[in-house]
């Protein structure tokens, strides 16, 4: 037996090895991964050139890039994805030419200058993604033309659809002269956008303070208010009995006072002919009439109507 032959199993252990270790490095943790791809907001192309560049870093064999693409898809794009063949799902690059013919299904140099020129600024785009996106499709639509030619073409693309009036009018006011240098200044106009409208929204005139309390401290303010109503009613009706006390008690000082006046009045003794009577000895000693005498009294009597007889 030749040494080639007896070497022949080292080599294959050898290889097995080899592709095992790979197989581990490939299972391990990624170095990088893509983005979740929705086919909303960004082409599949550049995508699936993103998504081809970590397979390779992270050691991708088809198997895994079959399930990594399979997992990084979601929404639209993994509708598109769900209604593909089984073949397809088995085989990248079947995979990569069935979901370019979903999102890109006229893949000519007259589809992309329609895309192009269909090209428009998104909500919430920012102007580095959107100068970029026009970067990639004017490669696309114009692949012969010179980079100078293809610069200009995505810069008056820039120019025209992006943000509102007055800020593509400062735009072209500054006069770029390349598409990276009006994207440069349209992100440093937004960003001076950005803060002049902060620092504007403290000068905006304040309709009202409302300070939002947590519940307890609520329920506390109602307990102390119902208190204080009580106290004040409290308050209030001692009042009203003090009041009522005081009239009661100058009521009965004054009836008082007229009883002792009526009595002072009937135990003063008369004057003039009953003193006299008294004093003489002649008349009446009860009612002191001169004329009679006390058996004769009419007040003793009971015929005393008013006059002395």
């Amino acid at each position: 037996m030749s040494d080639g032959e007896e070497n022949a199993p080292d080599r294959l252990d050898a290889v097995n090895d080899a592709g095992r270790a790979r197989e581990a490095i490939a299972t391990a943790r990624p170095v990088f991964m893509p983005e979740t791809f929705t086919g909303v907001g960004r082409e599949w192309s550049d995508w699936s050139e993103q998504f081809d560049l970590a397979a390779e870093v992270n050691n991708w064999n088809e198997p895994l890039k079959l399930k990594f693409m399979s997992l990084l898809l979601s929404g639209r794009a993994r509708d598109m994805y769900s209604g593909l063949p089984s073949d397809a799902k088995e085989n990248y690059a079947l995979l990569k030419a069935a979901m370019a013919r979903c999102f890109e299904p006229c893949d000519s140099d007259d589809w992309s200058r329609a895309s192009f020129t269909a090209r428009r600024h998104m909500h919430n785009e920012t102007a580095r993604e959107f100068g970029n996106a026009l970067r990639r499709l004017a490669t696309k639509a114009y692949p012969t033309a010179d980079n100078y030619i293809r610069d200009m073409l995505a810069r008056d693309q820039f120019f025209t659809h992006f943000s509102s009036g007055e800020f593509r009018i400062s735009l072209r006011s500054a006069k770029p002269k390349t598409l990276e240098e009006a994207i440069d200044l349209a992100s440093e106009m937004e960003l001076l956008r950005n803060l002049e409208q902060t620092h504007l929204m403290p000068d905006a005139k304040v309709r009202g303070v409302v300070e939002h309390k947590p519940k307890s401290d609520q329920q506390m303010e109602v307990l102390l208010g119902m208190v204080e109503e009580l106290r004040q009613e409290v308050k209030h009706l001692r009042t009203t009995v003090t009041n009522i006390q005081q009239s009661s008690k100058n009521a009965t000082s004054t009836m008082f006072s007229r009883e002792s006046g009526r009595a002072s009045r009937n135990n003063v003794e008369p004057q003039g002919p009953l003193t006299q009577a008294r004093g003489a000895g002649d008349g009446c000693w009860e009612c002191g009439c001169s004329r009679h005498i006390k058996r004769n009294c009419p007040y003793l009597q009971g015929n005393y109507r008013g006059q002395v007889s």
